[in-house]
């Protein structure tokens, strides 16, 4: 694998732990939290990117092909949660920039992963050869 394949599936795994284990966590312990339905999907969000998470490091770790599929699923999650506490949580005037740019940046991240979890799990590169 060349080196900057190999920065990337470090970094996503990295970055897919941490989320995992921090969503777990902050899952369980924000569960009780009354609220609106809102604040409570966030919460239930939280909870599933850690699981999405955990699961996605595990696939990418044995680069299975599945990882694919469970990494675009946390980084769906992974997007909507920033969007939906801003607006459960924030003041009544919630900026909508705010909101924008927290989901923009949870995306940008999500397809950095997802992008690495393709390029590590699929079978064969993708060379240009001459042979027939």
């Amino acid at each position: 694998m060349p080196i900057t394949r190999r920065i990337a599936w470090i970094l996503s795994l990295g970055l897919l732990v941490v989320t995992g284990g921090l969503g777990i966590r902050e899952g369980i312990t924000e569960r009780s939290n009354g609220g609106t339905a809102l604040q409570k999907s966030v919460t239930i969000g939280v909870f599933l990117y850690g699981v999405l998470g955990l699961a996605s490091a595990y696939g990418l770790f044995r680069r299975r092909t599945w990882s694919v599929g469970t990494a675009i699923a946390w980084g769906l999650v992974i997007t909507y949660v920033p969007a939906a506490a801003i607006i459960g949580f924030g003041g009544e005037p919630t900026p909508v920039g705010s909101v924008i740019a927290a989901s923009g940046v949870t995306g940008l991240l999500a397809l950095g992963v997802i992008w690495s979890a393709h390029m590590v799990t699929r079978d064969k590169p993708e060379i240009a050869s001459t042979a027939r």
